[in-house]
């Protein structure tokens, strides 16, 4: 692979991922600027060994795993201000937060499989509503359509996705279990 490639390829990842990095960084530090400051030192060091990355795997999650190793090296150079947890209890944080993290990603995928199987006016009504935010009041009268009726589309539309999810994911648990 070329330098330009693993560029392309590295800065894909990060930016597909700075969110959820970002995020659990965040969640770990409660200090905005400092937040900031660990992702950069993250990226640095994920560069540097973005060679020892394994295309195919969550390239989020093992940022996070570099970003709680920068995480508890800051708490470590901030020993001077008082820290409400001890270094133990933030990597135990640490590691329920990524956890976490994974169930939700495979919760999203799970969801956008799901919407692809509604019916085309629930797929319309959802996108109106929660893509483009707009209001039920909004959606019936561009629709001509009752305030109510779309109502009951919204709760249509949940109730067959959260069916159809629940579904995928009781069939993939059973899988783990036999």
């Amino acid at each position: 692979m070329s330098e330009q490639e693993k560029g392309e390829r590295f800065t894909g990842h990060l930016l597909a991922s700075r969110h959820r990095v970002y995020g659990f960084i965040y969640s770990l530090t409660q200090n905005h600027q400092a937040s900031e400051d660990l992702l950069q030192e993250v990226s640095t060091i994920l560069w540097r060994k973005f060679d020892q990355f394994e295309e195919g795997t969550d390239f989020a999650v093992w940022a996070m795993s570099v970003g709680r190793y920068c995480v508890l090296n800051w708490r470590r150079k901030q020993a001077r201000l008082p820290m409400n947890l001890e270094d133990d209890d933030l990597m135990r944080l640490a590691d329920e937060a990524i956890s976490v993290s994974c169930e939700h990603d495979e919760l999203r995928e799970e969801l956008q499989e799901c919407l692809t199987k509604l019916p085309e006016k629930c797929q319309r009504v959802l996108k109106s509503r929660y893509h483009r935010e707009e209001k039920v009041p909004e959606i019936a009268e561009r629709q001509g359509k009752s305030v109510r009726s779309i109502y009951l589309l919204l709760e249509r539309a949940h109730g067959l996705l959260m069916d159809c999810i629940e579904r995928r994911l009781g069939r993939k648990v059973g899988r783990e279990d036999g």
